[in-house]
């Protein structure tokens, strides 16, 4: 009796799941075993990947080479095997009967010639190549793709590249495992952002800190923290994605943590869209997001994600990039989420920012007639911030009345007190229109004093200066909030 020179795992009902499957140099994938004797030289599985298996010759004469492939994405294993003393004919019969065995159908292959000559036959090897390459063994070749629907509804695929060199033979065997994305892998808490502004830490690098998930999403399961830093009110500045139109950064000030994260076995793909999902899950908007090619090349991709990780470089993650920029709006200070996922081989690293602003603290200059006497005593001027329009109007709203009330006592009780009443707009929009409307709304100011306290109009002169004279940032919510403001300026005559 011939000696059978595999031994498979049979369907059943459905596949075993590639994912429970850690590959290792050790390990075969298990629905189809090496042949006797061979070594494993390579191996690895991700799940959810992405990959184009080859399904014609390759053209040589251009670049970049020409083929057809077969696309897809689901749980992928790769082996690159090593075998003395047997031809590729007897490995690639053996291969054949197996994958016959198991109800595969074979959709392309080619053998020896067929394939192309020494060029094409090395091209095609080290395209299905876990190593990009099959080094000196692409001589008398044997190729084959190969499906199969299973019971549970997932197809599986497989495509083996066999060659040879003197009395060694190489096997490049590619399965996937064509799966659906399971996007709810990370633990959220939506209700983080409607919970007090709360650090989880006040100190840089305590030891007891840097195993601590962000408390608003946990980490992807299995994911080895490497390096977190936990600062109560810090600056950070956030580059413009590489795909962005606008390249201006992000200047935040807040609450900040930030990640390095390792997972194994795993697609950039994978683990970017969880994260994704996450984020939706929590009411988050997407500001800016790059996949793949759109990050540029590796080494636009591997600069750019040195700029959000903390320990300033992605190493060799930077492979298979995907980057995203969301925001939530927060009464209790508005969220900011920067994660950049890259990986190398069967490793993704997540670089992660999580920034939470503190909202700008009002109440600080006391809005009564006293306490803009004082101020503008000590300074020339007051700042108003109780004064409310809507976005892009100049009608004052009714919830300023307390602020009016506040300037129209301060003009009652003091009789010579000329002012400037002077209109500040952050800098969003054009320049000469926000002049405009912040001209606008200081003359609308000046009217509701004059019409409703009774104010005399030669008290008041209505002056706006558009977004020229800042008292912050205008790349933050925060400081567009503090460029936004009303000032009563004393005048002279």
């Amino acid at each position: 009796m011939l000696r059978k020179y595999f031994s498979m795992a049979l369907f059943a009902a459905s596949l075993i799941p590639v994912a429970s499957f850690a590959a290792s140099l050790k390990e075969d994938h298990p629905l189809i075993t090496r042949y006797p004797d061979a070594s494993i030289r390579n191996a690895y599985t991700v799940a959810y990947e992405t990959y184009q298996i080859p399904t014609s010759i390759i053209n040589v004469s251009t670049k970049p080479y020409k083929y057809s492939t077969l696309n897809l994405t689901g749980d992928l294993t790769r082996h690159f095997y090593t075998i003395k003393n047997a031809s590729t004919l007897k490995v690639y019969e053996n291969y054949a009967a197996a994958i016959k065995k198991l109800g595969f159908n074979v959709t392309f292959s080619c053998q020896l010639d067929a394939c192309g000559d020494e060029k094409q036959s090395a091209e095609l090897g080290a395209i299905v190549s876990v190593e990009n390459s099959v080094y000196n063994d692409y001589r008398k070749p044997y190729y084959l793709v190969a499906e199969k629907q299973g019971a549970n509804g997932i197809k599986t695929y497989g495509a083996w590249y066999i060659g040879g060199y003197e009395e060694e033979v190489a096997v490049q065997q590619v399965i996937l495992e064509a799966k659906p994305l399971d996007a709810n892998l990370i633990k959220v808490d939506p209700s983080y952002s409607s919970k007090p502004v709360a650090p989880e830490a006040t100190e840089k690098g305590n030891a007891s800190d840097l195993a601590k998930d962000h408390k608003l999403f946990a980490r992807y399961p299995n994911a080895k923290l490497r390096k977190s830093i936990h600062v109560d009110t810090e600056t950070i500045v956030i580059p413009a994605a590489p795909n962005a139109t606008d390249k201006t950064a992000l200047n935040l000030t807040g609450d900040l943590s930030r990640h390095f994260y390792e997972i194994k076995d795993v697609s950039t793909l994978k683990v970017f869209e969880n994260y994704k999902q996450a984020l939706t899950k929590t009411g988050f908007t997407f500001l800016q997001k790059c996949e793949l090619t759109e990050c540029g090349d590796a080494s636009v991709a591997e600069k750019f994600g040195a700029k959000i990780s903390v320990e300033d470089s992605v190493y060799n993650s930077y492979r298979k990039p995907y980057y995203v920029l969301a925001k939530k709006v927060a009464d209790t200070g508005d969220i900011y989420v920067s994660l950049f996922v890259g990986g190398f081989e069967n490793e993704v690293s997540v670089q992660q920012i999580i920034l939470q602003q503190k909202g700008v603290k009002t109440g600080l200059i006391k809005v009564d007639a006293d306490g803009l006497k004082q101020q503008i005593d000590a300074d020339g001027k007051a700042l108003i911030y109780g004064i409310y329009f809507d976005t892009g109007k100049s009608a004052v709203k009714p919830e300023s009345k307390t602020t009016l009330d506040a300037i129209a006592q301060l003009l009652t009780k003091n009789k010579d007190l000329l002012l400037y009443v002077v209109g500040h707009t952050d800098d969003t929009g054009a320049g000469a229109a926000n002049v405009e409307l912040s001209r606008q709304r200081a003359a609308a100011v000046v009217n509701e004093l004059v019409t409703t306290y009774k104010i005399p109009a030669a008290r008041l002169q209505a002056q706006g200066v558009g977004p020229y004279a800042p008292e912050g940032n205008n790349t933050s919510d925060a400081g567009k909030q503090k460029n936004r403001r009303v000032e009563l300026v004393k005048r002279l005559q």
